[in-house]
C-alpha cells in the first residue's frame, strides 16, 4: 500500500473537514428534518471542502500577477558585443627602432611677435635679399 502525500499533514485535512462539518450542521439543523441532517452534513462537508479550496486556488490565479516582480527588461536583453576587429600585427625588424612611447625632446620654440614699429618694407626685403645673393 503506498504512501498517502498530500502536501500537508492528514491531520490538517481530517481537522479541516471536521470544522466545515459543525459548520454544516449548524446551519442545517433547522432548515432539514432530522433524519436527513447527518447524512447531508457528512456529504456537504467534503464538497464545501472542495468548493473552498476551489475559490482560494482562483483568487490566488487571479491576485498572483499583482503580487509577483516586475521583470526588468534591460537586464534580460543579451549585451550587445562590439564589433571585433583584427589586432595589428607587426613584422619583427632586426633594425633598431625607436620606442612609440618616445617623443622628441626638441625646446619649445618662441614665437616671434612682431612690434609695430618693425615692420620691415618691400624696398628694404628687396635689398637684403639681393645683397645676401651677391655675397661669394
Amino acid at each position: 500500500m503506498g504512501v498517502l502525500n498530500l502536501g500537508y499533514p492528514l491531520w490538517l485535512l481530517l481537522a479541516v473537514l471536521v470544522v466545515l462539518g459543525l459548520l454544516t450542521f449548524y446551519v442545517l439543523r433547522g432548515r432539514v428534518s432530522d433524519r436527513m441532517l447527518l447524512p447531508l452534513t457528512v456529504v456537504l462537508a467534503p464538497v464545501s471542502a472542495v468548493l473552498v479550496v476551489a475559490i482560494a486556488v482562483l483568487i490566488s490565479s487571479l491576485l498572483s500577477p499583482f503580487y509577483e516582480a516586475p521583470i526588468d527588461t534591460v537586464t534580460n536583453k543579451p549585451p550587445k558585443l562590439p564589433a571585433t576587429t583584427p589586432e595589428r600585427t607587426v613584422p619583427e625588424t632586426t633594425a633598431p627602432t625607436a620606442s612609440p612611447m618616445a617623443s622628441p625632446s626638441a625646446p619649445p620654440s618662441a614665437t616671434p611677435s612682431a612690434s609695430p614699429t618693425a615692420v620691415p618694407s618691400a624696398s628694404a626685403t628687396a635689398s637684403a635679399t639681393a645683397s645676401a645673393s651677391a655675397a661669394p
